[in-house]
């Protein structure tokens, strides 16, 4: 009876760790589908009850959807254009004339020109750092050398490292780290990012095999 009851547990444990992988995707995927059709849905109803029409939820996130990528869509096409850009300007020398709205907008709008120029890419590399305290290690990736303006205000050559939160990557922090004081990992950024993700479960070398698996 104890081997049984062994079995029963031991087999549901392993149901659940081999669904809540997939069952974590769905849900993120799902809060991201309705966050991104919910943008136009206001819009929908608008016109929906206008015309006299009833849609379901569904049919509404699907339209939205569909109509906020042909919009995009748009946008390229009138960002080629000589015209577009000099209307595209125009609007963001507007938003940078707002006080509360500047700031914002510039922050974005680098952010963004950073990705188009690496490619997608900002992190260069994923080190090791005494964070938050001596002896206690954290994961960071640098996203660049520091200027040589702040290494002069500390007097040392450093780096901008970025140190994420778990299990979001998207949230965390800046440092400016001395380059003798960091350790530098020969992992790529995504096994790093792997690691941040999973809050430590899944290792560089873990990540290595999974990628050997997949293939």
């Amino acid at each position: 009876m104890h081997r049984v009851k062994g079995y029963l547990r031991n087999t549901f444990l392993l149901g659940i760790l081999t669904a809540l992988p997939i069952i974590i995707t769905y849900f993120f995927l799902s809060f991201i589908f309705k966050k991104v059709t919910g943008f136009l849905i206001p819009f929908i109803d608008f016109v929906a009850s206008k015309s006299g029409i009833t849609l379901t939820v569904f049919a509404k996130q699907s339209l939205s959807l569909i109509v906020l990528i042909f919009l995009l869509f748009i946008i390229g096409i009138i960002a080629k254009n000589y015209f577009g850009k000099k209307i595209i300007s125009f609007f963001e020398y507007l938003l940078v004339k707002i006080p509360l709205v500047r700031g914002v907008y510039s922050s974005i709008r680098q952010v963004v020109e950073t990705f188009q120029v690496s490619g997608g890419t900002s992190f260069k590399k994923v080190v090791l750092l005494e964070y938050p305290m001596q002896k206690k290690y954290s994961i960071g990736f640098v996203t660049k050398e520091t200027s040589e303006f702040l290494n002069n205000k500390i007097n040392n050559e450093s780096y901008n490292i970025f140190v994420p939160t778990t299990p979001n990557p998207t949230s965390g922090f800046i440092l400016i780290v001395p380059k003798c004081e960091v350790i530098e990992l020969d992992i790529t950024i995504d096994e790093g990012i792997r690691f941040v993700i999973s809050a430590g479960l899944i290792s560089p070398e873990a990540a290595e095999k999974l990628n050997s698996g997949s293939k």
